[in-house]
């Protein structure tokens, strides 16, 4: 298997400027969905370079943004990894309970939906550099990459995921304020998903993730699943 699969970094991709944490980008959404439809290609007898070229895809077309209204305790330290006070939120945050990019007042439901959905809208293409391993040539070797904006006519997927200790009434409210801009902007929600499957211990906050799809995408998304949290199809 060693020198077939390439070596992909940044993952998911999040419109998050320089933190503490990081000085590139991160998500906090993609991965799951790529989990799903990758192992769907699997699970049909895609080869492994074939599976790795289509999450490729997908982590080249799903952005997402995120924000909490109070940290996580990792259990090591027993101490929450950042301080919020009660009339704030973080803009930004990361998979791992990592504090964003920045600090600003508590703001109603709508409007933390609104200011997520036109941070991953808003944001244009750029360039990524991956470092990937060449079999034929036994060496490593630079590989450039863009990731192309939203835009007009885009099929998608909507995630609304749940931190940990939000419940989902309150995703739903995210929810319904992010597929009203995607109308008005001519996104096409195709698939959607709301619920807590990306989580930071009992972090409360969301994220929001577009996924946009193609064919295939939709095809192996829909293909059947029995896994804990996931059931269709069966």
């Amino acid at each position: 298997m060693h020198g077939q699969l390439p070596y992909l970094r940044d993952f998911h991709v999040q419109s998050l400027q320089d933190c503490l944490y990081t000085q590139v980008r991160r998500g906090v959404g993609t991965t799951v969905l790529a989990e799903k439809i990758c192992g769907a290609a699997a699970e049909r007898g895609y080869n492994l370079q074939r599976v790795a070229d289509l999450c490729r895809r997908v982590n080249l077309n799903g952005r997402s943004m995120g924000i909490a209204l109070s940290s996580c305790t990792v259990p090591v330290r027993m101490l929450p990894t950042f301080e919020l006070g009660a009339n704030e939120m973080e803009v930004g945050i990361g998979i791992h309970g990592e504090p964003g990019r920045k600090r600003m007042d508590l703001k109603p439901a709508n409007e933390i939906a609104s200011m997520l959905a036109l941070s991953i809208l808003e944001d244009g293409a750029y360039k990524r550099i991956l470092r990937e391993w060449d079999a034929d040539k036994g060496k490593w070797f630079d590989l450039e990459l863009v990731n192309q904006s939203l835009k007009k006519g885009d099929r998608v997927l909507a995630f609304v995921n749940g931190m940990g200790g939000t419940p989902i009434s309150e995703l739903y409210i995210i929810y319904r304020k992010l597929a009203e801009i995607c109308a008005n902007r001519g996104i096409q929600i195709v698939r959607n998903l709301i619920g807590s499957y990306i989580t930071s211990l009992e972090m409360q906050g969301c994220s929001i993730t577009l996924l946009k799809l193609d064919d295939e995408m939709i095809e192996l998304w829909d293909a059947p699943v029995k896994t804990p949290s996931w059931r269709w199809g069966v």
